[in-house]
């Protein structure tokens, strides 16, 4: 590193004619106190040299320090300048630093890496191309580093529609909201009950001057999960639940598909006795509750990314209810061919 000799070069001490003079006279001074007949003087002239040369050593010590000190400082602030910018600028010209060392050694002790701005800049690392499902919510993120007071704004870049900007929203569209959680680099634009004409280009801007911006692809498609089932099930009390949920026109080669009972995920659930068996390339997901109770009615939603959800609602029924409704469907089943029948004897019975 450049700085390190730039160290060495101030530590170096370098003889200056003042103090030549001053040591010179120093020597002189301690021959004089040595010449035959004058002890009183001499006396007084070691005295005195012994002082200023003490003085000199001090005044020397301190200078050194002083030095060490100012390089120390600057190494500590070359590692924190890309937080406390303000703070190296103010500390580099004082009056001390500047009196120890030149401008050639100070622009040594920089590192060559220092980049000397704070300019916001796009995290690249978000997706930019959102497939959405007809009626569902669409979400962008775009990340921003190093914002500070400059603002965010989403721009409909097919009309040029400014929809957001900071947290506020200026369309008419309710649809269109703005989310940011403070102190983060994350700016979203929140699409609710996206419909095919959302479709299209978005771009993130942040008010710089000038402007910079990235665009972002909103693609709404038509998918729906499907619930291979009649809308309401009765199970009877003891068997098993076996649920099978298919979304053939998701977008994308896999699929992640979720079953809720009610509002409740179930692969959170304490019950045990269930399993959940996903095929993402296949796009199915099989759901097989084991010996179910009255406490596993309810709603039963699957859920597949960028698809429309499908629901049935499962009841529970006791052995006595099972035997009775199938009985009563058997009659239902039935009457007609009774009916018939009777008609049957009636036409055969008619005299002619």
């Amino acid at each position: 590193m450049r700085w390190r000799h730039a160290a060495r070069a101030t530590l170096t001490p370098t003889p200056t004619p003042t103090s030549t003079l001053t040591t010179a006279a120093a020597a002189a001074a301690a021959a004089a106190a040595l010449a035959p007949g004058s002890r009183p003087s001499a006396e007084k002239l070691s005295f005195e040299s012994v002082t200023n040369c003490a003085h000199e050593m001090l005044v020397e010590y301190f200078m050194a320090l002083l030095v060490i000190m100012g390089l120390t400082a600057t190494f500590d602030k070359q590692q924190r300048r890309h937080h406390h910018h303000h703070q190296h600028h103010s500390r580099s010209h004082s009056p001390h630093f500047g009196f120890f060392a030149s401008a050639s050694e100070l622009s040594n002790l920089i590192p060559d890496s220092y980049d000397g701005g704070m300019d916001p800049l796009f995290d690249n690392s978000t997706n930019r191309e959102i497939i959405a499902a007809l009626g569902t919510t669409a979400r962008l993120h775009c990340r921003v580093r190093h914002l500070g007071d400059r603002a965010v704004s989403w721009i409909r870049q097919r009309d040029l529609h400014i929809l957001t900007i900071g947290i506020m929203t200026y369309t008419n569209d309710q649809r269109f909201l703005a989310r940011h959680i403070d102190n983060s680099d994350e700016w979203v634009l929140k699409v609710v009950s996206v419909q095919p004409r959302d479709a299209g280009i978005y771009e993130c801007q942040v008010s710089t001057e000038p402007k910079i911006s990235l665009a972002y692809k909103l693609m709404v498609v038509t998918s729906k999960a499907q619930i291979l089932a009649n809308r309401e099930l009765y199970i009877q009390s003891g068997s098993d639940i076996n649920l099978t949920c298919i979304a053939p026109q998701a977008p994308g080669p896999y699929t992640h598909m979720l079953w809720h009972k009610d509002t409740e995920l179930v692969s959170d659930s304490t019950r045990g006795g269930i399993r959940v068996v996903s095929e993402q390339q296949m796009k199915t997901s099989n759901l097989v509750i084991s010996r179910v109770q009255h406490t596993d009615s309810g709603n039963y939603t699957c859920s597949a990314d960028n698809s429309n959800s499908d629901s049935v609602f499962v009841h529970i029924i006791k052995s006595e209810q099972h035997a009775a409704m199938q009985h009563e469907v058997g009659v239902r089943l039935q009457l007609p061919h009774l009916c018939l029948l009777l008609l049957l004897l009636l036409a055969t019975l008619r005299p002619l």
